[in-house]
């Protein structure tokens, strides 16, 4: 990053390669490249210890999310209500 802290396109091109390899999702070649740009950015470097600490904790919180049938009865009790409120009027 340069002094002023606007990302460059290498510290952006990073953090992406950076996030996906949170999840096993980056190319080897990819990892490489991350690995040399961390060790010239150190910005880059804070992004990807704060990016393992928030995956760390996300992951003992242990959140779950909504099934398919779950979003779906969520939405339709969503729009039950938005039309009972359209109809007060």
């Amino acid at each position: 990053m340069s002094s002023k802290n606007k990302p460059s396109s290498g510290c952006n091109k990073a953090s992406a390669t950076c996030d996906k390899c949170q999840y096993n999702e980056a190319p080897i070649w990819d990892r490489v490249k991350l690995l040399f740009h961390l060790l010239l950015c150190n910005n880059c470097r804070k992004y990807r210890q704060k990016n393992k600490k928030l995956t760390s904790l996300l992951q003992q919180a242990n959140f779950s999310s909504l099934n398919k049938n779950e979003k779906n009865e969520l939405h339709h009790r969503f729009l039950e209500e938005l039309n009972k409120n359209r109809n007060r009027k």
